[in-house]
Order: structure tokens, then sequence, then C-alpha cells
């Protein structure tokens, strides 16, 4: 299956899951930690995401699927154990022009969603296409294993220093080879280790002259 690849920005945006089950709960999960507003439809719910819709975190229309619930949704997630049920949902989103994405059932999706590994801000997707989901999550696995926690806080301070430095020099030719000067540097191992003093002095050697002590305090501080 031949597919373009692409990121979503749904923060904010009406999103439907119909089904109530541990699929479902995890689809959920998935899409308010992206920050859109989420409907589920379901007779029934876990108790995660009965607790949720308790809090106001997520709307429950309880009951059956009905063609109409698409309506006005950025994309739309079926989740059910039922066929036919999937079915109706992808048509009734297709009809309107809205991406549908059917668990399992690849023939009646308009976008897949691939095996995720998050760190902070740090999304790598993998997909095969549909062809082998088993090796999606073998490769997921491996990439949790090289790309560890410490990456969340590592991108949060890049993010923090790119901010700096663009007030400070925005359009300067030399930015690029300085970034890259960073990431190429021992600023992740520093991290990984908790090693506080050895992130101070490498972004201190780096963004010296840029940057003064109140500057690379606020970035410190920023980046938690």
């Amino acid at each position: 299956m031949q597919t373009y690849p692409v990121f979503a920005l749904i923060t904010g945006k009406p999103c439907l899951v119909v089904g109530g089950g541990s699929v479902a709960e995890r689809k959920v999960q998935d899409l308010l930690m992206a920050g859109a507003r989420v409907t589920v439809v379901s007779p029934v719910l876990t108790p995660a995401l009965a607790a949720q819709a308790s809090k106001g975190e997520i709307r429950h229309l309880p009951g059956d699927f009905q063609e109409e619930q698409v309506a006005g949704m950025a994309l739309v997630i079926g989740a059910t154990d039922d066929m036919a049920v999937n079915a109706r949902v992808s048509a009734a989103a297709q009809a309107r022009g809205i991406w549908v994405n059917i668990v399992d059932q690849p023939e009646l999706c308009t976008f897949i969603v691939p095996a995720q590994v998050r760190r902070g801000d740090l999304t790598l997707a993998i997909s095969t296409g549909g062809a082998s989901p088993a090796l999606a999550r073998k490769i997921r696995e491996d990439l949790e294993g090289h790309f560890g926690p410490e990456y969340g806080p590592y991108l949060a301070l890049m993010q923090a220093i790119r901010a700096r430095v663009l007030e400070a020099r925005r359009g300067d030719p030399d930015n690029a080879a300085l970034f890259k000067r960073l990431v190429d540097s021992p600023l992740l191992p520093a991290l990984r280790r908790g090693d506080a003093a050895e992130v101070r002095r490498l972004l201190q050697e780096v963004l010296g002259e840029i940057l003064d002590a109140a500057a690379l305090a606020i970035i410190l501080e920023k980046a938690g």
C-alpha cells in the first residue's frame, strides 16, 4: 500500500472515535495527546474512558453509531469489533470528505496510524503500509531502546536555544552551523547522565558569544 506520510495538526479540532473498548481507549489517548477535542460513540466505555467522560475530558455519545455523527469532524476513527459498523463509519466519513481510520482494516482507511515512539515533542513514526504491523511494532521497540527518555528534555532545550538565538540574530547565515555544532556536541550524553554542570559548560562554550549568562539561565530553566 502506497502512502504519503504526514503529521496532522489537530489541536482544538473535533475528532470522533467509534467504539468504547481497549483499542478505542488507546486511540482516544493518542488524540488527546495531540490536543484534539474527542467525542466517543459507544453504548459502553472502559472504566478509564468513563472516568474521562465524567470529568469532561471527552464527550460521550451513548448508543449506537449514527452516520450524521461524523459531520464537522476533522477525522474519524472506527475501533469496534463489528465489521459492519466499521464499514458504515468509513462510508459516512468518506462521503463527507473526512479522513477516516478503521483499526486493522486498511481497505476502509484514508489514513493509517503508524507505530509511534514519543519523547516529549519528538515523534518517530513507523509504517509498513499495512504489510506487517508486527514488524512495525518490532522496529518501534528497537527505536524505544535507542531514543531514551532523555530526548524529551533534550528537544525542549534545543527548542529554547533556537528561540533565543533567533531572537538575538534572526537571519544570520551562521545560525545553521551553530545549531549543527550543538547537535554534534556532547550535550545529549551530558543530559543522559544528568550532568547539569557539563550542560552549562557546553552551552557557555557554544553560545557564550551570542547569549549572556542571564539568557543561558532562562534557557536552562525553560528546558527543566
